[in-house]
């Protein structure tokens, strides 16, 4: 009887999971053919032998796609979407050919689909000369010359009257700016204000008392020099710096599928950024490893990685980071594999280069002279990683090895864990996804057509029907309108309730699998022959067009030697195309103006809150022009001078009058530029949500400084909203190391704008101040946790003197005494509840909420 029950409680959804499982459906019946991968294999068997490059009976090869598409001696042996007009099928329908043979019924009925429904590329009348007088008028020396597209020139630094204020030739450029308007920049901010701006931007943390009071007294001429050398040899220093990078790289601990199931291991890439910062690792480096670090090894498919491989292909993982919920299902797919490949490649791209390309998918770029062939030029860079004919899916909770992993195991260890995680009940997790993301699509349906399905018993038999589906096929890619997932979660109780449950079995599953996921998630080229690249008309990967070699967008490239992406055949010794390794390459050269100015300029913004080009990922015609151009230039220089050396630019900027300036305003400024476009003032800038959140527990003395490993996981508390699992330690490390998903953002850190990349990346936050944020200081259980142990631990420093405890309070966590109205408040604060130690809590969890800790002056 109690197996019995216990067989009637189990969910519905795992039945029909396991259920499922069983039916097998032919892929051909699921989705088109692809040439390379199912094809040609079956002429390769069965016809290549009479009509290949040896024999080529009938002047007809069908050894390559090429070759089919040219035809034999009697004309065109395929007629794309018309097989009883094509002369391949006739001969193949009759059994006319193979010669001595015939192929299986299955084999027929791919070839026919192939014929009807595959992609082929438009036929290109175009000659080469045509396509290179097209691209000559459109992209003229006009558009070579915007100044982003220029290469950077180190002008001279200017003279300046207020030469007092001229600490680096920072200053110089500023200041010949604002003394056209007869404006000079602000004194010198105090010690306290200052060493708080310097924690704050190069560790996300604040200083202790005992570090100010250092700072303070410490009257050597080289004070400030000796903070700044401190903090950048912190071991914080590549946290707070790599969470920077990691906005840009869009990085997420989540797919971006119904379920946004997990990355296990994506935190290895993460780690790599902090540990690259931390070493100082020159950003040409850095930049050519996150592109190319396979090929900078010359990593082979499907091999162990060596010792000294692991790296760079951990810096691939770059790439890696947006949503790909590519996997090795038997439904239609490719649109998914277009889809992955395309975010990756726009994403890397705009963070590098400062341009959207995105734009140029469809159609020309409107604004910019980026040309249509120019995108699916560099996309042919990219292709042999996101090959569509050799593709490698992204999720391993579904189908059959391989994937889109490098594993890091031996032999024996990498049998067991292709078995484990393919398993049958990964699958029926996986079969969870597709049901829950039928319910989303179904729900939506309903509501959109005007229809209630506000009585649970109707949604039950919405849920019924869905799981009753033989056929039940999930588009992952159906528009999203009328009402996000999101909403649902907060309308339906029971679709979280499934998201807990799928997660729940997930974590279960990992925690009793007895093999580790030693794998890294890394990009590397498939092959060394990728099926070739089509401009795809209106971005339809079912509408290809003229096929296109790598190459760079026209007008960046040099007309008269442009850039050469050599045939991968005649270079034996590699394991790779290379493509992406000389795209870096040139990337990080002299030639590029892009790359360098716009990392320059990003470390600005990062320092300023706002960078010399305001528009960070667009230098382009659309974008904002630089405020300082002569600056951003001169930086930019003196940067790829002293070796891409971030470090250097940090401590170059801070050193400057313009960083170390006071944020008092001056109204005749304040009016004229409210902007502080031209820095007659170091702007306050509303710390990041981490910032807060980490400096609220290291005040407290609950901070866990552990750095590295796995991300913690989050769960859903009562209210519904997502918060640290607080089963182990791990719930008060620093916010970097928090599960990082798309879907389900720790609450705190949300309403503090921290992003959550269902836009692919965010390399600029909003910083925004809303009510919802004053709401979460009053009512967050983090805040009440915090504000509690932080006025305890005052209370034992002051042996339980009030007095004392605010003075201490003030000390730590705004680095200065408290003015007499302070004091005069915190009296009455305290005084006005029955517990004292309540009273003294509630105006610490006060001090929380204001400007002077929420803000960097």
């Amino acid at each position: 009887m109690a197996h019995a029950a216990q067989k009637q409680a189990r969910s519905p959804w795992v039945r029909l999971g396991i259920a499922v499982l069983a039916i097998a459906v032919p892929a051909a019946a699921q989705r088109d053919p692809l040439f390379k991968t199912e094809i040609l294999p079956v002429l390769e068997k069965n016809c290549v032998k009479c009509h290949g490059p040896e024999q080529k009976m009938a002047k007809l090869d069908l050894s390559s796609f090429t070759g089919m598409m040219e035809g034999s001696s009697a004309g065109p042996v395929i007629a794309p979407g018309k097989p009883e007009r094509s002369l391949m099928w006739k001969l193949i329908e009759n059994d006319t050919m193979p010669q001595g043979g015939k192929l299986t019924t299955a084999e027929k009925q791919l070839i026919k689909s192939y014929i009807q429904y595959g992609r082929f590329p438009a036929a290109n009348a175009e000659t080469e000369a045509a396509i290179k007088a097209k691209e000559a008028a459109r992209i003229t020396a006009e558009n070579r010359n915007w100044w982003s597209f220029r290469k950077p020139v180190k002008s001279a630094v200017p003279a300046v009257a207020n030469r007092d204020q001229v600490r680096t030739p920072i200053d110089a450029f500023v200041l010949a700016q604002l003394e056209q308007k007869g404006w000079k920049m602000q004194a010198e901010a105090d010690r306290p204000t200052l060493i708080r701006r310097a924690y704050f931007d190069l560790t996300g943390l604040p200083p202790t008392p005992a570090e100010v009071k250092a700072y303070v007294e410490d009257k050597s001429p080289n004070a400030w020099e000796k903070v700044i050398d401190r903090l950048l040899a912190s071991p914080h220093y590549g946290e707070q710096w790599g969470r920077h990078w990691l906005d840009v790289a869009g990085y997420s601990d989540s797919r971006g599928d119904a379920g946004d199931s997990d990355r296990e291991v994506s935190w290895k890439y993460r780690d790599y950024v902090i540990h690259a910062l931390n070493q100082n690792k020159p950003i040409n480096q850095f930049i050519l490893e996150q592109m190319a670090g396979d090929q900078l090894v010359n990593y082979k498919h499907l091999t162990l990685p060596t010792p000294d491989q692991i790296e760079p292909l951990t810096a691939t993982g770059f790439m890696r980071t947006t949503a790909d919920i590519t996997d090795n299902q038997t439904i239609y797919e490719v649109d998914k594999y277009f889809d992955a490949q395309q975010k990756a490649m726009e994403t890397s791209l705009t963070g590098l280069l400062g341009i959207t390309i995105q734009c140029a998918r469809c159609h020309d770029h409107k604004f910019d002279p980026i040309l249509q062939r120019d995108y699916y030029k560099l996309m042919a860079a990219y292709q042999p990683v996101w090959d569509p004919e050799n593709w490698l899916p992204a999720d391993l909770n579904h189908g059959p090895w391989p994937s889109r992993m490098v594993l890091d195991m031996d032999a024996s260890s990498r049998a067991s864990w292709i078995k484990d995680v393919t398993s049958n009940d990964a699958k029926a997790i996986r079969r969870m996804d597709d049901l829950l993301e039928a319910t989303y699509q179904r729900y939506r349906a309903e509501l959109k057509g005007g229809r209630d399905i506000s009585d649970p018993a109707r949604r039950a038999q919405i849920r019924k029907d869905i799981e009753a589906d033989p056929d039940l096929e999930v588009d992952r890619n159906a528009p999203k309108d009328f009402i996000t997932d999101q909403e649902m979660d907060k309308r339906f109780p029971e679709i979280a309730a499934w998201k807990d449950e799928i997660q729940a079995k997930r974590y279960s599953r990992r925690s009793a699998s007895k093999v580790p996921p030693n794998y890294i998630e890394a990009s590397w080229d498939v092959s060394k022959t990728p099926s070739p690249t089509y401009i795809l008309a209106r971005g339809n990967y079912l509408a290809p067009g003229a096929q296109v070699q790598p190459g760079l967008p026209v007008v960046l490239d040099n007309p008269e030697k442009p850039l050469e992406f050599p045939d991968p055949s005649k270079h034996p010794e590699w394991n790779g195309t290379n493509r992406r390794l000389i795209l870096a390459k040139w990337m990080t050269s002299s030639e590029n103006p892009l790359v360098p100015r716009v990392f320059v300029n990003r470390v600005w913004g990062w320092h300023f809150g706002e960078g010399i080009v305001r528009t960070v990922d667009d230098f382009g015609t659309t974008g904002a022009k630089p405020t300082h151009p002569e600056l951003l230039d001169y930086l930019t220089v003196s940067f790829e001078e002293h070796n891409w050396d971030l470090k250097w630019l940090t401590k170059e900027i801070m050193m400057s009058q313009v960083y170390r300036q006071a944020s008092a305003e001056v109204p005749q400024y304040l009016a004229a530029d409210p902007a502080d476009k031209l820095l007659w003032r170091k702007a306050p800038i509303r710390l990041e949500a981490e910032t807060i959140r980490d400096s609220m527990l290291k005040l407290s003395g609950l901070l866990n400084e552990r750095m590295f490993g796995k991300q913690e996981p989050i769960k859903r508390g009562p209210d519904g909203q997502w918060i640290e699992d607080s089963q182990g330690a791990g719930a008060t490390r620093r916010s970097l190391y928090l599960a990082q998903t798309r879907t389900r953002s720790v609450a705190f850190l949300k309403v503090f704008d921290c992003p959550d990349m269902t836009s692919d990346n965010q390399s600029e936050r909003f910083r925004a101040s809303l009510p919802t944020q004053s709401l979460a200081m009053m009512n967050n259980p983090l805040v009440m946790r915090t504000s509690k142990a932080f006025a305890q631990q005052m209370l034992e420093k002051s042996r339980n003197n009030y007095d004392g405890a605010v003075q201490l309070a003030f000390d730590e966590a705004y680095n200065r005494p408290p003015t007499p109205k302070e004091q005069e408040i915190a009296k009455k604060t305290i005084a006005s509840e029955s517990d004292p130690k309540e009273g003294l809590r509630l105006f610490v969890q006060a001090m929380f909420g204001a400007n002077n800790f929420l803000y960097s002056y």
